[in-house]
Order: C-alpha cells, then sequence, then structure tokens
C-alpha cells in the first residue's frame, strides 16, 4: 500500500508509468488507485492511496528491491511525499 501527497503531477505520471511495467513484471497490479476518498471517521494521513496486490509477499519484496525499481524511485520521492507498507494477506480460498 502507498500513501501519497503528489506534488508534481506531471513526473508522478512518468513515474507511474515506469513503475506499473516493474510491478507487472513481478505479479502484481493496481487494485485501488484513489485520490476521491470521504474520511468518516478519524484523520487520514494522505491525499491518495495506491493497493497494489502481488502473489506473495515474497513478490512484493523482489518487485521493490528490483534495481529497476530503486532507479526510479527517486522520482516518486521528487514528485510526492510517499509512505510504502508491505502487508502479508490472506491467502485466496476460492
Amino acid at each position: 500500500m502507498v500513501l501519497l501527497d503528489v506534488s508534481d503531477a506531471d513526473l508522478y505520471v512518468e513515474y507511474t508509468k515506469q513503475a506499473t511495467a516493474i510491478e507487472e513484471r513481478h505479479g502484481g497490479r493496481a487494485i485501488i488507485v484513489g485520490a476521491a476518498s470521504e474520511v468518516v471517521e478519524g484523520r487520514w494521513p494522505a491525499q491518495r492511496i495506491v493497493v497494489l496486490e502481488f502473489p506473495s509477499l515474497e513478490h512484493a519484496r523482489a518487485w521493490y528491491a528490483d534495481p529497476e525499481y530503486e532507479a526510479i524511485i527517486p522520482l516518486r520521492h521528487q514528485s510526492a511525499r510517499s509512505q510504502v507498507l508491505l502487508i502479508e494477506g490472506f491467502p485466496d480460498d476460492t
């Protein structure tokens, strides 16, 4: 999960173009990409949220450690304030 406050939309679009291909190589896909939200209780720490789904926590770690992804992290840092969290989910029993 990524929480974002985008400050340079054009640069962020360039980052996402490159990041998406790398995510897909590691079996990832975006399941939530949202800017519009409504806080109904408490405080939310960011303007946007992106939730990526990977086949496993190991796939997510491999994506984040991918040298090609590491090379574009500065684009994200330059275009947005962000927090990245890897969460192990539940296995799909369907």
